[in-house]
């Protein structure tokens, strides 16, 4: 559409005007004359292959080559090529330098006006109008296509920011959308951490026993069937809460009470030495919950690393309680963050209720978990008693 409209610039005036500028200059004037600002006239029209791209450039050439036919003539004549300045001043006015059209569009008819003005043929006709109204009927013309291109190039650059805008918009929400789903993959294969990481740990556990110890095969086997249920059970509750897509309802089953997981894990042959110093306090469930999987994730690290002494401790102070999870059967293991999802993940639960998590690379290991109190205290049964 834009080469059509490109092509018809250059075609209708070439055949509404060029013609007869031809017929005028070669009627009026002499032969070589007349030859001569036929092609000035011809080259006039050419240049408008040039305005889209350089406006001001085409402006100018317009100006000098109506110039050139203004000197080439013995007396004054405006040929219906001369229109074609016009169509220069709107689109230098709009695509090019403003400046350069105002500065063109008031000089050309002072110019016109004088050599009008000047001309003994026009002055002693007695025809034509006075050289005052002539000048400001030109400036006029000149004035109104400077002002549509002035209004044009408005229009041009509103469309530009407007464009620009949409497009701001779309790229910002396509980030949106982008980081969405970056968070809704990390939180998914969080819970799924959170459910899998601890029962797949105990079953693995579990198999090096049955494996190494013959005499303790069954009930190796039995911990292993009871938590592979277990995991199976607590796998079909969080898919189906993702898939329910429930916004009040944590997203993985609360893992199991403070006590039960102590137990569970001296079982697995884990030494867990549990102090409590304080007075125990109802959390929110946000917290509880938070509180719980960093208990279970601290355990089963442990658990991935032997069967030593972890030392579980329990500050509940004045507005906090911090638990602090030594491992004594991490010495001489690696102990940084690794690119696992369990301390990164058990960071970002631990954040999300206004807490901190701390590591300490120490002789031994340990992970401290500080979290405030909740504002109000929780119907539901706590995960930390």
């Amino acid at each position: 559409m834009r080469r059509w409209s490109r092509i018809l610039i250059v075609a209708v005036p070439a055949l509404l005007l060029l013609p007869a500028t031809a017929l005028i200059a070669l009627a009026s004037l002499p032969l070589p004359i007349g030859i001569a600002v036929t092609i000035c006239a011809a080259a006039a029209h050419a240049t408008l292959i040039l305005m889209h791209r350089a406006p001001t450039v085409t402006l100018l050439l317009l100006t000098g080559l109506i110039a050139a036919q203004a000197a080439l003539t013995a007396f004054f004549v405006l040929l219906p090529s001369t229109a074609l300045i016009l169509l220069g001043l709107h689109a230098a006015a709009a695509r090019g330098c403003s400046r350069v059209a105002i500065a063109v569009a008031a000089l050309a008819p002072v110019l016109t006006t004088a050599r009008y003005a000047m001309d003994p043929t026009v002055t002693g006709s007695g025809f034509g109008p006075a050289p005052w109204l002539l000048g400001i009927g030109l400036l006029a013309v000149c004035a109104v296509a400077v002002l549509m291109g002035l209004l044009r190039r408005a229009e041009l650059r509103t469309t530009t920011l407007l464009e620009e805008r949409l497009d701001f918009v779309r790229r910002d929400q396509e980030n949106r959308e982008r980081q969405a789903a970056g968070a809704e993959r990390s939180r998914i294969s969080g819970e799924l951490h959170d459910v899998l990481g601890h029962s797949l740990t105990v079953i693995v556990a579990q198999a090096r026993v049955a494996q190494f110890t013959p005499a303790r095969a069954a009930s190796a086997l039995e911990v292993i069937e009871e938590t592979a249920r277990t995991s199976l059970r607590e796998l079909r509750q969080t898919l189906r809460t993702l898939q329910e897509g429930h916004a009040d309802a944590p997203s993985s089953p609360a893992p199991a009470t403070a006590d039960a997981l102590a137990e569970r894990m001296r079982a697995l042959g884990l030494a867990v030495d549990r102090r409590v110093q304080g007075e125990p306090r109802r959390l929110g469930p946000d917290s509880e919950l938070a509180l719980g999987r960093f208990l279970q994730e601290g355990l089963t690290n442990a658990l991935r690393h032997g069967t030593g002494r972890v030392d579980w401790v329990e500050d509940w102070r004045d507005d906090l309680v911090v638990i602090r999870l030594s491992n004594h059967a991490a010495r001489g293991a690696r102990t940084g963050e690794g690119t696992g999802l369990g301390l990164p993940a058990m960071r970002k639960r631990i954040a999300a209720v206004g807490g901190r998590l701390d590591i300490e690379p120490d002789d031994p290991f340990a992970v401290v978990a500080t979290v405030p109190y909740a504002t109000a205290a929780s119907r539901g049964a706590g995960a930390v008693r």
